[in-house]
């Protein structure tokens, strides 16, 4: 299909990316020793082999800045430069009651950059990039803003509760990607999401809110950690829709930006078990050569995946000029998101 893109006067693109991996590893091995649950429930279930963890020093602001950095250092600007400072995380911060947008702010030297924080669950990211180009496209002054995906979900997972087992591929890092008005290149098209509340209390973490405070003990450890109520329901109503949200939204994406399902060249999405990742892929007639599966060594990095698969196709050159590429995800809440780019 050939499609007129709008001018690039009047855009939004990608200028610079980079991305931050800890050293720490946890194998499938361990997890499994861990749990008592085997090891091929890992390995052929969810897809994963290990996965990368940060240490007790280590936590998400200072990995977004690590991100950060590197995306200022590939967009080739002065940091002074940037107008808008956007971190998108689960909301498992340093602290509480904190902002890891202005540690990031500082850190990286954006001292004249407007920094604040989106919570979407794992589709932080695409809702911070659409968030980040409107604001550009709505303010003359403004040309740049930096998106930093962060999260350090490893802490989240008790392992001796079996329950939780949709969440044991959750692991640590950072992507970044800044944004420049009037940029010809790699240039937003379109954004589309929707959400499903009636799901929103099956996913939680109990204790530490202000229904079970911080100042009252929980009465059970697993209250804080991530918790999974009524697992194997919840598993029923996601075989009903979550396939068909996750390929509604990517198509109503398309749509708005005038392409279709068989004009994608490369779709990135948030980590899931390997059965879902084939039938998302089948769904929209794609072979898996057009994705990035990074769940067998890095896990699920929450609202890092997507921007973390595209820095490292754009890295290893497999995105290239004329390229369309689809970024989607879902997140507990539930919602689902996707954002089409047009590489140029």
């Amino acid at each position: 299909m050939s499609v007129q893109g709008p001018s690039h006067r009047d855009t939004v693109g990608i200028s610079g990316m980079g991305y931050y991996i800890p050293d720490g590893i946890l194998t499938s091995q361990e997890m499994s020793r861990r749990s008592g649950i085997p090891e091929s429930v890992f390995l052929e279930k969810i897809g994963i082999e290990r996965k990368h963890i940060a240490g007790p020093g280590l936590h998400p602001a200072e990995m977004g800045v690590h991100a950060a950095n590197n995306a200022i250092e590939d967009a080739g600007i002065d940091p002074r430069e940037l107008d808008l400072v956007v971190y998108c995380g689960l909301g498992y911060y340093d602290y509480r009651f904190w902002s890891p947008a202005a540690k990031i702010q500082d850190k990286t030297g954006a001292k004249n950059a407007y920094a604040f924080e989106i919570r979407n669950g794992c589709n932080g990211g695409n809702l911070g990039l659409h968030t980040a180009k409107e604001l550009l496209l709505g303010d003359p002054e403004k040309e740049y803003a930096l998106v930093v995906c962060s999260d350090k979900l490893s802490m989240t997972i008790n392992y001796r509760n079996p329950g939780s087992l949709s969440g044991f591929s959750f692991a640590d890092g950072a992507a970044a990607a800044v944004l420049r008005k009037n940029n010809e290149n790699n240039r937003f098209l379109a954004y589309a999401g929707i959400t499903d509340g009636t799901l929103v209390d099956h996913v939680k973490i109990p204790h530490g809110g202000t229904k079970n405070p911080p100042s009252e003990p929980p009465l059970h450890e697993n209250e804080y950690f991530l918790c999974v109520d009524d697992p194997a329901g919840l598993d029923q109503i996601f075989s009903r829709i979550y396939l068909k949200n996750y390929l509604y939204i990517i198509n109503e994406a398309l749509r708005k930006s005038g392409y279709s399902s068989r004009d994608i060249d490369y779709l990135f999405m948030n980590q899931v078990k390997r059965s879902l990742t084939t039938d998302i892929m089948a769904g929209l007639s794609l072979d898996l050569t057009r994705t990035m599966i990074t769940m067998k060594e890095y896990g699920h990095m929450g609202s890092v995946d997507t921007l973390y698969a595209l820095a490292r196709a754009r890295e290893e050159r497999r995105v290239l000029p004329g390229n369309l590429v689809v970024l989607a995800g879902s997140a507990i809440g539930f919602t689902w998101a996707a954002t089409v780019l047009k590489f140029f």
